[in-house]
């Protein structure tokens, strides 16, 4: 994990404001290290400069108070929503650039998606084709 933390895909907003624990388990900890191993790090290298979390793991409590589906990777540790600037900030342009470098990129991805009208992009791991 050279460009990604436990703390930034774990972090939330909500789950501060609800004082909900997001604390991933083990397993989901260990799936976290496969996304950024084989999607997030390579993609940030890939880019050239610094990929931001908006949304990372995903406790069920959390996942539910988010709207997230009951069948959301996020809960497996194994997605990610990301930006290409900051947390707050939305570019949708290098956001754009993003995405398609995502899909250029030969990744073993799941789920792809341009979301939120380009505001962010959610993009999962899918062990199966490591």
């Amino acid at each position: 994990m050279s460009h990604f933390t436990f703390t930034e895909l774990t972090a939330s907003d909500k789950a501060r404001e609800m004082r909900i624990d997001n604390s991933p388990p083990a397993w989901a900890r260990q799936n976290m290290v496969m996304l950024v191993e084989h999607i997030l790090d390579p993609l940030r290298e890939a880019f050239g400069k610094p990929i931001y979390v908006t949304s990372g793991y995903r406790s069920p409590r959390l996942n539910a108070a988010v709207g997230g589906v009951a069948t959301s990777n996020h809960l497996k540790g194994l997605a990610a929503d990301i930006r290409a600037t900051g947390k707050y900030v939305i570019d949708r342009e290098n956001n754009r650039r993003l995405y398609d470098l995502a899909k250029k990129l030969r990744l073993p991805v799941k789920e792809l998606l341009w979301e939120g009208g380009g505001s962010w992009i959610h993009i999962s791991l899918d062990p199966k084709k490591l």
